[in-house]
C-alpha cells in the first residue's frame, strides 16, 4: 500500500529529472568525456587527502555490503544512510579542526 501512495510522487519526480536531460541539446558533445574527467579529479583529490582515516571508497563498500545483508528489499536508501553516518563518524571522531583558507 505504501508503495501505491509513493507512485505518483516518484513518477513526477522522475518526470522533471528526465525534463532537465531533455534540456542539454543533442550537439554538446564530449559530454561524457568530461563527466568522466570530473569524477577522476574528484576521486584523485579525496585520494590526495587521506590522513590515516578509513578511505571513503573502503566506506562506501562496506555501507554497501552491510546493506544489502541487513536491508535487502531497501538498498540503496540503507547504503547511503549506513555511508552518510559512517562519514559523520569518521568526521566526529577524527579530533582535527577544519583549515582556514
Amino acid at each position: 500500500m505504501a508503495a501505491a501512495l509513493h507512485a505518483p510522487v516518484l513518477g513526477r519526480q522522475r518526470d522533471r529529472r528526465a525534463l532537465l536531460g531533455s534540456l542539454i541539446p543533442d550537439s554538446v558533445t564530449g559530454l561524457d568525456f568530461a563527466l568522466t574527467a570530473l569524477f577522476t579529479v574528484l576521486a584523485l583529490d579525496a585520494l590526495r587527502d587521506l590522513r590515516g582515516d578509513l578511505p571513503t571508497p573502503a566506506l562506501a563498500l562496506l555501507s554497501a555490503v552491510a546493506a544489502r545483508l541487513l536491508f535487502p528489499g531497501q538498498l540503496l536508501l540503507a547504503a547511503f544512510a549506513l555511508f552518510t553516518a559512517g562519514l559523520l563518524a569518521c568526521h566526529f571522531t577524527s579530533g582535527r579542526r577544519p583549515s582556514r583558507a
